[in-house]
């Protein structure tokens, strides 16, 4: 199957008719994550976008701000492109690449109160948010219950343990180290039961260089997943 995508990805490189300037320097937007993006050298999704330049043989400037700021300048024609980009991040017509993971959203509660297995289980609660956090339109349109918003993923979780909220909603991985940081192990969650799910990729322009910046990231991840170099760069998120 991967063979199959990257030989189809290759024959768009080639007979498309769309090139990139060897010479020329694309910006590539992002916004501090912990571990993921220190800065632009340092971070887990730092090192997996350097690896897919130098694969794709196209230098790259990667410009750091905060997420409003990179989402503007996105939509304003300012960068070349932007990671991690999910739907409800972009305003118009954009060229993707293959996925980087999908993002799965949970609901965590405290102990001792039912486990939230659907979106269903959230109505007549109050929900807990992370500011400029990403949630689903699943999440964000739905007016089945209330919701309030804390500047952390920490300050959910002491939130929750306090009874200020009923239900946290946040990313699995992003929801266990905030419990574990908190230093609170009364808060549970159905790790086999996904709240929403979210595909997370590079979103580049819809005109032709950023078609071809979309083909050459993809043809990059579908090489890098194929030979355990992805799996070698993500699994540093476990360590």
């Amino acid at each position: 199957m991967k063979k199959n995508i990257l030989f189809l990805l290759i024959f768009f490189l080639f007979f498309t008719g769309i090139s990139v300037a060897e010479d020329e320097t694309y910006t590539i937007g992002t916004f501090p994550i912990p571990l993921m993006v220190e800065d632009k050298n340092t971070g887990i999704f730092i090192e997996l976008t350097k690896e897919i330049a130098k694969r794709s043989k196209i230098k790259i400037a990667i410009k750091v701000l905060p997420p409003k700021r990179i989402t503007t300048y996105f939509a304003e024609n300012k960068l070349h492109g932007f990671f991690p980009a999910l739907d409800v991040m972009v305003t118009h017509k954009i060229s993707k690449s293959e996925p980087i993971y999908i993002k799965t959203d949970f609901g965590f509660t405290k102990q001792g109160q039912p486990l939230v297995k659907s979106i269903a289980d959230l109505t007549g609660k109050h929900i807990g948010m992370t500011l400029g956090y990403p949630y689903s339109k699943e999440i964000t349109a739905n007016l089945s219950f209330t919701t309030s918003t804390a500047p952390s993923d920490i300050n959910n979780i002491l939130m929750l343990d306090a009874g200020h909220i009923d239900v946290f909603v946040v990313e699995e991985k992003s929801g266990i180290k905030a419990i574990e940081q908190s230093g609170k192990s009364n808060i549970c969650y159905d790790s086999g039961q996904p709240l929403s799910r979210q595909n997370v990729y590079y979103a580049f322009q819809s005109d032709k260089t950023g078609q071809q910046l979309a083909l050459l990231f993809s043809k990059a991840l579908v090489e890098m997943k194929s030979d355990g170099t992805f799996e070698n760069i993500m699994s540093k998120v476990d360590e």
